[in-house]
């Protein structure tokens, strides 16, 4: 069973992705392409794309609701580490919720970490 993110996309599409400048400096260990970022502040930069008044990441492959993918998941800013998508680790996530209902997608349950095969197996390590 593949992750529910790879079918939904929706919070890279949704929200502005902003986080520190240093994130996308080498010489201090960032990681995140200078060329994926613009200005936000003297301190913060943004994934280009996520200040429109429709966000959508330019790192976000793939469409929303149905496969997608980020192009730079090894290297993406630590608030894209930080999401946790609802029901993931047993809690809800009211920011998941929101940015699948933008996208008339139905939000996440608990059911939707586990197999429909009955082994009740999660897509993910927990460790993932």
């Amino acid at each position: 069973m593949a992750h529910p993110c790879l079918r939904c996309g929706a919070c890279c599409a949704h929200f502005r992705v902003a986080f520190h400048w240093s994130e996308a400096e080498m010489f201090v260990g960032g990681m995140v392409p200078t060329e994926l970022t613009e200005p936000l502040d003297p301190h913060r930069l943004a994934m280009r794309g996520t200040q429109a008044p429709r966000p959508h990441c330019v790192a976000l492959q793939g469409r929303v609701g149905e496969s997608t993918a980020c192009r730079i998941y090894d290297r993406r800013p630590s608030v894209c580490r930080e999401v946790t998508p609802a029901w993931e680790f047993g809690t809800p996530n009211p920011q998941c919720d929101k940015a699948r209902m933008a996208y008339g997608l139905e939000p996440l349950t608990p059911e939707d970490w586990f197999d429909p095969s009955g082994s009740n197996t999660p897509p993910l390590s927990q460790n993932a």
